[in-house]
């Protein structure tokens, strides 16, 4: 990724006529109404392979999380170097809303959620937008991945902390 994708995520309008559904879980690039997402690592699910069976599953996952880290963080780095040090932002509001049952979470709010959990996020507020570095995994079945997202500030459970 380059700082230019980066920015080019801040004039990319959001198509308002397309919904904001997850396949950016997967590690694809997606637009919504609310949302664009740019993977920058993914790493296949394990689930059901010869290394779930085997054992070796668990560190082949916890390798790859160390490694898409150090990578997210230095794309900190460089953002950083263009646009100030990122603000720590947390879905913890919609995380609690959905362990908390509440029907009223958007699904793009639940897949933030579910995916980044209650863990702050590097990220940068521009105008009606949030540019965040998200590393998560939604299940066990879902790969790891490392996407850059750009997000409309209106998104309610995105908060700075």
């Amino acid at each position: 990724m380059t700082i230019e994708d980066a920015e080019e995520l801040l004039s990319r309008p959001f198509p308002r006529e397309l919904p904001d559904v997850g396949d950016w879980l997967e590690g694809a690039a997606q637009s919504g109404a609310n949302a664009h997402f740019v993977p920058l690592a993914v790493f296949a699910s394990l689930h059901d392979t010869p290394a779930d069976y085997d054992d070796t599953a668990w560190p082949q996952h916890v390798e790859a999380f160390r490694r898409f880290e150090q990578q997210r963080q230095e794309i900190v780095v460089a953002l950083t170097a263009r646009w100030g040090p990122p603000r720590q932002y947390s879905f913890r509001t919609a995380f609690e809303r959905v362990v908390a049952g509440d029907d009223s979470v958007s699904s793009l709010e639940f897949d933030l959620a579910m995916f980044a959990g209650d863990q702050p996020v590097p990220a940068w507020p521009h105008g009606d937008r949030v540019v965040a570095l998200l590393l998560g995994q939604m299940d066990k079945e879902f790969p790891i991945v490392l996407t850059v997202a750009a997000i409309s500030a209106d998104v309610s459970g995105l908060a700075a902390v």
